[in-house]
């Protein structure tokens, strides 16, 4: 064997699955004994005491630096296992690695050449079998801890209700914060108060026992844990559902727990919200990254109204702008915004930024790409510890489920964005995302505001537009349109300013009135404007204003001694005169239907002569 050939020692134990036969002791002496028998140097030794299915270690990351740093030739280690029980993605990290570098995998009595296809795939058989093994130790301590749990035994982090000796392996109650439950039960069964209302007032006498605001999450917690009327239960991810009673000391009768459930089903199955076309997107606060929700409030007209705001109280104090956007303000924007990108590219930049479908923008596409696959790789990290914190007895099967399902939610959500990137990359290479392509999109609702129901609009605006972002600051909804490509489209549509929404309002609430107007001088001809304001209860100066703004009323009498009715007279008076020169005061009269007198008048101050 070769002198010259560079070696890392590396050995690990785990903290709760340690086998004898892998001691580090023991380790360090087998693979020092065999890297001096092979001749080589050993550069470096680097050790950890943590599971093998984590990536992130003290001791694999330095190596890992010191791999990269050009400093070795293989990894020595005492079975492959020591080095990896990773899952498949930090597995394929963590082999690139290795093999962009040269670097080999050295067992005693073997040597894995990752560049070598059929020494990979070995040494991918090898990562399967320590995965498998790692599964099934942890399925060993699994049926333990169901067996645990069916002989009435708690573990994991207690309700703050309860203390719990670990020596006695006795529960009892915690006098301290026992007053919580009867004091929510109270509110919730008698005065059917809801969780908001709950926490409300919880936050008034005291914080949660990690010194923080109660939620209304927290409180639904409570009404639904069965432990308060003695049942210990948890479920595990076989789907087993264990529950033993009279467990813990009571602090509620089965008859209310009983009945709050049934309040909640109750709550849970009552009629759906009112229609609304923003309901069905999830909408983020720009400021706080919080659910922004469409609310109906109470309004003294008899027109619904609606407002974005947060749904929780506790959210909404910790927001810097603390949203509460009148949905009118956005509804008439929006439905310009969609027919005015439908005109022509050159007014679509008003709301789109064209470089969205820009070829300029593949190489930031490129570097998205890249962060969220890293992203990606530290949500599996994070998965493994998971189960480390819950194996240690740290954390308690609920509180896994609950940090899982999360993380779950945050993996898809990333998968999705990288699914859309790699797709919208492909489609700028090939030409396919432009102005066109917007068009077709958007054709879809180019008449949705007067074709379809309420419920229909709701329905595809929320599919053609799932997410988008309320930016209250720069007064903006950025819609999220996805088109059929899987590439979404972000359209910049301004939220109307109060004034404007006034000043709107006026303007309808007027062209209302004139139309009401005009009506009933149709049905009542020769109404005089004294007349049409004591029956529509406005003053002239307001129905001035609105023959200003739409036109003159038609069919309306004429003012006495206006300007306007004293050329009309004199036009009726003419026509007349032209037709009976000879005509007298009296016959002029019964022509023209002009009051003698008037007649008189008109024809002195204008020399017409009678």
């Amino acid at each position: 064997m070769s002198t010259n050939i560079r070696a890392i020692l590396y050995y690990r134990v785990s903290t709760k699955l340690q086998e004898k036969k892998f001691s580090l002791a023991a380790q360090e002496t087998e693979l020092a004994r065999y890297a001096k028998q092979q001749g080589w140097e050993i550069v470096a030794t680097f050790q950890d005491t943590d599971s093998g299915g984590k990536l992130d270690k003290a001791g694999l990351n330095a190596l890992l630096d010191c791999v990269e740093e050009g400093k070795a030739d293989v990894v020595l280690v005492i079975d492959q296992d020591r080095l990896s029980r990773l899952d498949t993605m930090s597995w394929e990290y963590l082999k690139g690695i290795l093999r962009e570098n040269k670097v080999k995998i050295a067992e005693p009595g073997m040597i894995t050449d990752l560049a070598n296809e059929d020494d990979e795939f070995i040494s991918d058989i090898k990562n399967l079998i320590a995965k498998r093994e790692k599964r099934a130790i942890v399925r060993k301590m699994m049926r333990g801890k169901r067996q645990y749990t069916r002989e009435g035994n708690v573990w994991g982090v207690q309700p703050e209700e309860y203390n719990y000796d670990k020596a006695t392996k006795e529960l009892s109650i915690n006098e301290e914060r026992a007053w919580i439950i009867p004091f929510i039960d109270h509110l919730y069964i008698t005065e059917r108060a809801s969780t908001r209302e709950i926490a409300r007032r919880l936050n008034n006498r005291t914080s949660t026992s990690k010194g923080k605001k109660w939620t209304e999450i927290q409180v639904l917690v409570k009404l639904k844990n069965p432990c308060y009327h003695g049942v210990l239960q948890k479920s595990f991810s076989n789907g087993e559902t264990i529950s033993v009673p009279d467990v813990y000391p009571k602090l509620r009768t089965q008859e209310d727990f009983e009945t709050i459930q049934e309040i909640i089903a109750r709550k849970r199955n009552r009629r759906p919200a009112s229609p609304h076309i923003l309901r069905d997107i999830d909408i983020k606060c720009s400021s706080c990254g919080h659910t922004v929700s469409v609310h109906k409030i109470d309004h003294y007209s008899d027109e619904d109204n609606y407002v974005l705001k947060h749904s929780y109280e506790p959210t909404r104090e910790l927001c810097s702008t603390k949203p509460y956007i009148n949905t009118r303000r956005i509804e008439k924007s929006f439905i310009k915004a969609v027919k005015d990108i439908l005109k022509s590219e050159d007014i679509a930049k008003q709301y789109i930024d064209p470089s969205n479908y820009d070829n300029s923008q593949i190489s930031e596409l490129e570097l998205s790409i890249k962060h969220y696959k890293k992203q990606t790789a530290d949500i599996h990290l994070k998965k493994d510890r998971l189960l480390e914190l819950y194996l240690s007895g740290r954390w308690s099967m609920e509180k896994l489920d609950e940090e899982g399902v999360k993380l779950d939610k945050e993996l898809s959500e990333i998968e999705k964005a990288l699914e859309r990137d790699k797709n919208k990359i492909s489609l700028l290479k090939a030409n396919k995302l432009n102005y066109d392509s917007v068009v077709s999109f958007l054709s879809a609702v180019a008449n949705f505001d007067t074709w379809l129901s309420t419920e229909r609009q709701q329905q595809s605006i929320g599919m053609l537009f799932p997410t988008a972002i309320l930016d209250v600051e720069n007064e903006i909804l950025i819609l999220n349109g996805l088109l059929p490509q899987g590439v979404t489209l972000p359209i910049n549509v301004p939220i109307q300013t109060s004034e404007e929404m006034i000043q709107e309002a006026i303007l309808r609430k007027a062209k209302e009135r004139y139309d009401a107007c005009q009506k009933y001088i149709n049905e009542n001809p020769g109404t005089t404007l004294n007349k049409l304001s004591e029956v529509m209860h406005s003053n002239h100066s307001t129905l001035e204003s609105d023959q200003l703004r739409f036109g003159k009323f038609k069919n309306l009498a004429l003012a006495k001694g206006s300007t306007a009715l004293r050329e009309k007279r004199l036009e009726i008076l003419r026509s007349a005169m032209k037709k009976h020169p000879d005509a007298s005061g009296r016959e002029l009269e019964k022509l023209t239907g002009i009051n003698r007198k008037m007649i008189y008048k008109l024809t002195k101050e204008e020399g017409l002569g009678v």
